[in-house]
């Protein structure tokens, strides 16, 4: 069994190009564990993929040429250094710890909580993973990110403590 992505970790596409894992997160409905991951020169795009399909094999029906076994492989030290590509992981993560903190947090109210606490330090990159983990499409500049991402987190919560009570 080929071990779960970690944060900071790169993975090459058996189509070529390189992506950080940025965390894991649980679909809101299903519970489906899905990996949030980014191009590794793209700053922009974060993109969410069952973990799943994300460990899965290449469809070789539909790519018959292709010679890797899986869609996504961990790269080495090696490949990394040939491709010129700096490993940020280091046994650590390389994200900020408030964002950190947040993606780890158990429940939506603790979420609103490290989401004030990110409040300062805030800017687009870390926006993008919130939203991504949230599967949230934000846009506008950063403080309309923000709220924007607020107010949803809000109804999360109040939808959240609506719900236990029942």
């Amino acid at each position: 069994m080929r071990d779960m992505p970690r944060p900071g970790q790169l993975y090459r596409h058996f189509k070529g190009n390189i992506y950080r894992i940025l965390t894991s997160a649980s679909h809101s409905e299903t519970g489906e564990l899905l990996v949030i991951y980014k191009r590794d020169d793209d700053e922009e795009k974060s993109y969410a993929r069952p973990l799943e399909m994300f460990m899965s094999e290449v469809d070789k029906r539909k790519y018959p040429d292709v010679r890797e076994k899986y869609r996504f492989t961990l790269c080495s030290e090696d490949v990394l250094q040939d491709l010129g590509i700096a490993d940020e992981n280091n046994g650590g993560s390389s994200l900020d710890p408030l964002l950190e903190a947040f993606l780890d947090a158990g429940s939506i109210s603790e979420k609103v909580e490290r989401f004030y606490d990110m409040r300062k330090n805030i800017n687009d990159e870390m926006l993008s993973y919130v939203a991504a983990s949230l599967e949230l499409d934000v846009s506008g500049d950063t403080e309309e990110k923000y709220s924007e991402i607020l107010r949803a987190l809000k109804a999360k919560e109040k939808y959240e403590s609506n719900r236990l009570r029942r």
